[in-house]
């Protein structure tokens, strides 16, 4: 599930750098804990709310506990948008949930508003004056 949605994140025109994986809520606050220490921020944090291990909604809680990521948005992708993990998630500070199966148009919708925008490139012009 995770590569399906990097790709369906790439297929939809969004500009990725690096993208993090993690398989379980623990293996993701490695990540976040690894990303501080290397001094890499983040722009945006895709979290499943059924995982094994540590679910999404326990994620959010110890993410926000540790002070990891602060101020990055957290999407929740989960199978059905009225499960209460969910709506507890999002009471916890999610910023958003994509429901599956998700299209292309709802995933660059939800994501784009959450990130930063970006830099236009620089003019063809450079810096002469008229």
């Amino acid at each position: 599930m995770r590569r399906i949605l990097e790709n369906a994140l790439r297929h939809s025109g969004l500009d990725l750098a690096e993208v993090l994986h993690a398989a379980n809520g623990m293996e993701g606050l490695a990540a976040l804990e690894q990303s501080a220490t290397e001094n890499q921020p983040l722009d945006l944090i895709l979290c499943d709310v059924h995982m094994p291990e540590m679910n999404g909604l326990d994620f959010l809680l110890e993410k926000q506990l540790r002070n990891l990521a602060p101020g990055v948005p957290v999407v929740m992708i989960t199978a059905d948008a009225t499960d209460p993990q969910v709506l507890d998630a999002v009471a916890a500070g999610a910023h958003g949930t994509i429901s599956k199966p998700f299209t292309l148009q709802r995933i660059k919708t939800c994501v784009e508003s959450l990130l930063p925008p970006v830099a236009p490139p620089p003019s063809a012009m450079g810096d002469a004056q008229p």
